[in-house]
């Protein structure tokens, strides 16, 4: 006899509950939480001469990003895994959309549909390090979208002052309801249209740079100010 806990209808159930649980906590958190967005410029210069971008932030922000972001209507590149699953299940509710697939699961097929979001002008968010590392490595998917398309790749980091950090892989984030916090969009960074196979991982290291600059400069706006 199958265990309870394998049961396909217990699983769905069980990620139905975590979903609203964690639903739940991100409107709580988000707002009671005083945070605020920087360098909003660097965006609305993507906006005004692109009309779209590529959004690239580290996995461990993608749950308070949800509530940060809500107002851009990104597609997102989640995992087909059940832990995409969930993810998903908490994203639809703040105006998030999604794309199956990883860089080891429905890697192509996503990238095509991801391409077709982007001709649309519907922003696409990538954690670049996931969806199970290694932790600050960028994988090729959305450097293969900046060159195809010529649109820049904004990275994304926020901090809080008091956060729960989940035991995964990336010791993932969930600020905790009336904490302070800053999240902040990096410079643009491009990747040029004759870019080759064998240069995408120097260009991989280069991002992966602008990206932990990005960080550093929102650990700089968080200790300076108290994040409010």
């Amino acid at each position: 006899m199958t265990p309870l806990r394998k049961q396909p209808w217990f699983r769905a159930l069980k990620l139905r509950l975590g979903a609203g649980l964690f639903t739940q906590l991100l409107r709580v958190t988000g707002k009671t939480a005083r945070v605020r967005r920087e360098n909003e410029h660097a965006l609305q210069a993507a906006l005004a001469q692109h009309g779209t971008f590529l959004l690239a932030t580290w996995h461990e922000n993608i749950y308070f990003s949800t509530w940060m972001l809500r107002d851009l209507g990104l597609t997102a590149l989640i995992s087909s895994s059940r832990d995409g699953a969930a993810i998903y299940a908490v994203m639809q509710h703040f105006n998030f959309k999604a794309v199956r697939g990883s860089s080891t699961r429905g890697g192509m097929l996503a990238l095509r549909e991801l391409l077709e979001a982007l001709k649309r002008q519907e922003p696409v968010a990538i954690t670049p390090d996931g969806p199970t590392g290694p932790l600050h490595q960028v994988q090729p998917g959305i450097l293969l979208l900046a060159k195809k398309t010529g649109l820049p790749i904004l990275p994304w980091h926020y901090e809080v002052r008091d956060a729960w950090h989940l035991n995964s892989w990336d010791a993932h984030k969930v600020p905790k309801p009336f904490t302070s916090g800053v999240g902040r969009f990096g410079e643009a960074f491009y990747v040029e249209a004759q870019t080759s196979s064998a240069d995408l991982e120097q260009v991989a290291r280069k991002l992966e740079d602008v990206m932990q600059a990005n960080v550093e400069a929102v650990r700089r706006l968080v200790g300076a100010s108290g994040a409010t």
